[in-house]
């Protein structure tokens, strides 16, 4: 972790941080389907205390979470922040003797997808149709509408590995 940032646990009665989930996800409404059943974590700059960074995080059944949403500040990006928060992520889910996270993308997503991969994640499985039976309008990205997510897992080391 760069020394200029912390990640810390969101406090409930602090606002929910929409303007940084918003980089991650198409709308509120959305957000709002998952945000109520995650835990957040912010990733704080310590001298200005500015939130440039957000994961929300769903706990699916007793050995794996997902991680619903994941944004950092435009102006902070490329600088391995993003992979700090994943790296944090990982070291949390292994003090809760988890076995597995997972994250959907876009299957349009080839940035997300890559940046998956380079922090250890590999395709898992795919929900088909996702996209389109879960948001009214058509989504573009990389000039391609978006259909299907693509869910990919990172497996944690247990004391038997």
């Amino acid at each position: 972790m760069k020394r200029d940032y912390i990640i810390r646990k969101h406090s409930t009665d602090e606002a929910i941080p929409y303007d940084l989930l918003l980089l991650a996800d198409e709308t509120k409404e959305a957000i709002d389907k998952y945000i109520s059943t995650c835990t957040i974590f912010t990733l704080v700059h310590r001298i200005t205390n500015e939130i440039v960074g957000v994961m929300a995080v769903k706990q699916i059944n007793s050995d794996t979470v997902e991680l619903k949403n994941i944004a950092i500040t435009a102006q902070y990006q490329a600088q391995g922040l993003g992979s700090d928060m994943l790296s944090f992520l990982k070291s949390h889910a292994q003090e809760e003797n988890l076995l597995h996270i997972w994250v959907g993308t876009a299957d349009v997503g080839f940035q997300q997808h890559r940046f998956y991969m380079r922090n250890g994640f590999e395709m898992n499985h795919i929900r088909h149709n996702f996209f389109m039976e879960n948001y009214a309008d058509p989504i573009i990205e990389n000039g391609l509408q978006m259909k299907h997510m693509l869910v990919f897992a990172y497996r944690l080391k247990t004391n038997t590995d």
